[in-house]
Formats: structure tokens, C-alpha cells, sequence
């Protein structure tokens, strides 16, 4: 049980810290390949008028981290500040498991570190106060200049505001598939939701498993609702409605495109594409039967790869396994990707200014690419170049062709509490209106235990 929450927890509200280096973009080895974000030239995220100069009177920022982020390419970016500016950056490790709770202790008794990482999501802002303790960015010159609009519009809450600035990688959730499978049954990726259901026909009629859950662990069974929602919620309601669920005016069981991923998912078991044991299908297993070409797809997060690289070898993951992004009842649908972490410094930091500098230096091309070289993934900023899977580079077709959107949960406060045990029960009883009622009753619970407005 305590496996599972955790995984949720990961899936639906941090998304980054995922053991399988999952929701950040992968912290695995990449191929060799290497891609630009979008296709603007590399140049200064911060403008060059902004650029930090020696300064007369040195000083140590803190600067603190959770302890289960590697450190390599932030030092080796705090040396190139020290370098430029003469001012030092102390890195502060605290435990992963505990970092909130230390972080918050902190606020309270006024020792603010200088500037720190923290998860994404305006979810943070709630938690910290922002607007009574975070300096705020959104009108800071060249801050937000090589940002990908689809991070940039997600960094903001409901009024423009921004007090974090977002840094690292963003991975991916959707369909991965067997490449031999495929090519075996004589498919290709889909043009829309009902060739989706084609192919799987076909797959099936080959005698592979078109698609494995793993419902007994609970948590995977959540990436078909969320993939889809960019697919088809978004669509629908706008952004205007995602505000709405922000401060509930609006129900997720009055949302029809909801209801109808219910009946989709349904509609996937009662035509036999799930394996035979789905319900005490396990992530683990879901690898094994992957890598060997028992099943064609799964719907699944990032994380997956670096676990495929392990069990069957680097060329496995670059040359046979491809992605696509829940389809929608038109074209290929969007793909929804997992926000990065973000830096944040306290309106009464000890020194303000010098931290505005620092992380402006983190955002320019130069820091942004010493972080890549470090830890490869879906880069956020524009011009950017990263190692990335084949796969990776589909993700960055769909971001440089604005067809891809944040996780919804990391647009809402609130959370989908117990997602993953309300999908196990579906997936048991088949009871679309019991199942959506759920979720919207423990969507509301939730925002009434965090006292946010509207829900109280």
C-alpha cells in the first residue's frame, strides 16, 4: 500500500522524483543523437545587458537541493558564477524524503536560503505563501524569452503571476510501442482514436496482447486518463475550464470528455486488448512482456525506459521502441509532457540581488547546456541542445509544433486523491458513472483539506 501512494503521489502531484527517473525527462543515458528545443538559435535566456559583472564586494549564496538530485552540473555551474561574478554558491543538500517539511521549518524562522530547487507547479505556491514570502518574476526582462510557451503558460498562476523560474526537463506520458510488433502485424502509429482501435484489432488478430495494465499496482492505470485529458478535456474546456476545476465551479463529472475516457478505457477491456491477468499486472512484468514482444502498447510514463535499457540494452530502447500521443477523434492528438523543477528565491533572502543573478545565469545558454551535457532530456528552453532518444525527438516534434501540454494535475491545486485504487475498481466492476462520481467527490475532498478557495 505504502508502494502505491507513493507512486501516485509521483504520477499526479510531484512528478519528479520519480525512482525511474521518469518525470523530468529521464535521467538515463541517452543515444546519440541531439536535438534543439524548437528552432530559434541558441542565445542568453537572460538578455546580454543582464549579464552578472565581477563584483566588488563578493558574497556566498546558499543554495539549497534535494540530496536525491546529482549535484554534478550544478556545481560545475556555480564555478563558471564564481568565475564571472567572484560570488560563491554553498549547495545545501537536504534529505529528498524530508525536503518540504525542512524547507518549510525554514521559512518559519526566517532562515531563507538564497535560492532553491523545487518541485514544479503553482501547487508550490499555495504551499510556500508565495505571495507573502517568494520574490515574483513574471515581469523580469529576459526571464522568460527562450522558455517553451507550453512550461511558460504553466509556470503562471490565474493572475500572471510567476515566483518560480522553471530549470531542468520535461519527459513524457503516453503510448509506447514495440516497433517489431508493429512491423509484424504491418501497422503504424495511428492517425486518430479510431485507427487506434484498427491497429489493435490487427495486433490481436496476429496473436499479440495489444495492450498491458498493470491495474494491480494501481498507479499506471492513471497515464490513459491523464494522456487523454490533454488529448480531449483541454480541448474542450479551455484553459477557462481548468480554472474553474481550480476553484470549483466546475464538476469533473459535469466534463462529458471525461466521462468519455471512462467509457473508451471499457470499451479497450470489453474488446479483449488488455493481457489475460491485467488485474494483477505489475509494472515489472509490464517490462518483461514489453522487451520480449508479448504485448504492442502501453500507456506509460518515461520512466519506463531507462528500466528497458537495463533489462534489454541501449539499442533496444533507440531502436525499438516508439512513442505516440493519445490520439484524439481527428488527428494524433497532443502530447502531454511533465513540467521541470523550479527556482525559487525568497523575497528576504539575504542577498536578494545576487540571487536574481544567479538564477538568471542558470537560464542562459551556456548553464542551461552545461546541465544538459550532465543530464540529458526534453529540453524547456528554445535552442537548447540535448541527447535524446528517437522517441525523445518525437516528443520534441510535437512541443516545437505546439501540439503538447502540461500534466492537467500539475495545473491544479488539488489533487485526484486515490486515482489509482478508484481505477482499480473500475477496471473490476465497469461502472463508468459510480467511478467518475468517485473521482470528483475525492477531487472536491481534497481541496477542502487544503482550504482552497472555492472547496471550503
Amino acid at each position: 500500500m505504502k508502494k502505491t501512494k507513493w507512486m501516485y503521489s509521483v504520477l499526479s502531484v510531484l512528478l519528479v522524483a520519480f525512482v525511474l527517473s521518469a518525470c523530468g525527462g529521464n535521467n538515463e543515458k541517452a543515444s546519440p543523437s541531439a536535438s534543439s528545443s524548437e528552432s530559434a538559435p541558441a542565445s542568453s535566456a537572460a538578455s546580454p545587458s543582464a549579464e552578472p559583472s565581477k563584483s566588488k564586494d563578493p558574497v556566498t549564496l546558499t543554495f539549497l537541493i534535494p540530496n536525491t538530485e546529482d549535484v554534478t552540473p550544478y556545481n560545475t555551474i556555480f564555478s563558471a558564477f564564481e568565475k564571472q561574478t567572484g560570488n560563491k554558491v554553498e549547495v545545501q543538500a537536504l534529505p529528498g524524503g524530508d525536503y518540504d517539511n525542512m524547507l518549510k521549518t525554514r521559512f518559519s524562522t526566517g532562515d531563507f536560503p538564497d535560492v532553491f530547487l523545487m518541485q514544479p507547479g503553482t501547487k508550490q505556491y499555495v504551499k510556500l505563501r508565495a505571495e507573502e514570502t517568494l520574490y515574483e518574476w513574471s515581469g523580469e526582462a529576459g526571464v522568460w524569452d527562450n522558455i517553451i510557451d507550453s512550461i511558460n503558460q504553466f509556470q503562471k498562476d490565474p493572475n500572471g503571476k510567476a515566483y518560480g523560474v522553471p530549470f531542468g526537463k520535461t519527459g513524457q506520458m503516453g503510448v509506447f510501442y514495440n516497433k517489431d510488433v508493429f512491423a509484424k502485424a504491418g501497422v503504424e502509429p495511428p492517425k486518430n482514436y479510431a485507427d487506434l482501435i484498427e491497429i489493435a484489432n490487427k495486433i490481436k488478430a496476429a496473436g499479440i496482447t495489444p495492450f498491458y495494465e498493470a491495474v494491480k499496482e494501481g498507479w499506471p492505470t492513471q497515464v490513459f486518463y491523464l494522456t487523454g485529458w490533454v488529448t480531449q478535456v483541454d480541448p474542450a474546456i479551455g484553459e477557462e475550464g481548468v480554472q474553474k476545476l481550480n476553484v470549483n465551479q466546475l464538476k469533473l463529472s459535469d466534463i462529458p470528455e471525461l466521462k468519455d475516457l471512462f467509457v473508451k478505457s471499457k470499451e479497450l477491456k470489453d474488446l479483449g486488448f488488455f493481457q489475460k491477468n491485467a488485474l494483477s499486472g505489475t509494472f515489472d512484468e509490464l517490462q518483461n512482456e514489453f522487451g520480449e514482444g508479448k504485448i504492442a502498447m502501453t500507456f506509460m510514463l518515461d520512466g519506463i525506459l531507462p528500466q528497458l535499457e537495463k533489462k534489454f540494452g541501449k539499442e533496444f530502447v533507440t531502436d525499438k521502441v516508439g512513442f505516440f500521443p493519445f490520439p484524439s477523434a481527428t488527428d494524433t492528438g497532443v502530447a502531454m509532457i511533465t513540467p521541470p523543477n523550479q527556482l525559487m528565491v525568497p523575497s528576504k533572502a539575504k542577498h536578494l540581488e545576487q540571487a536574481k543573478e544567479l538564477v538568471k545565469f542558470m537560464i542562459s545558454s551556456e548553464s542551461v547546456n552545461t546541465f544538459y551535457a550532465s543530464q540529458p532530456g526534453i529540453p524547456i528552453y528554445k535552442g537548447a541542445t540535448s541527447e535524446l532518444y528517437p522517441l525523445q525527438q518525437t516528443v520534441q516534434e510535437y512541443i516545437n509544433n505546439g501540439k503538447s501540454m502540461v500534466n492537467v494535475q500539475n495545473r491544479l491545486t488539488a489533487s485526484f486523491l486515490d486515482l489509482g485504487k478508484i481505477l482499480q475498481n473500475f477496471h473490476i466492476k465497469g461502472d463508468v458513472d459510480a467511478a467518475l462520481k468517485e473521482m470528483d467527490t475525492n477531487y472536491v475532498k481534497d481541496g477542502n483539506s487544503k482550504r482552497l478557495q472555492g472547496f471550503e
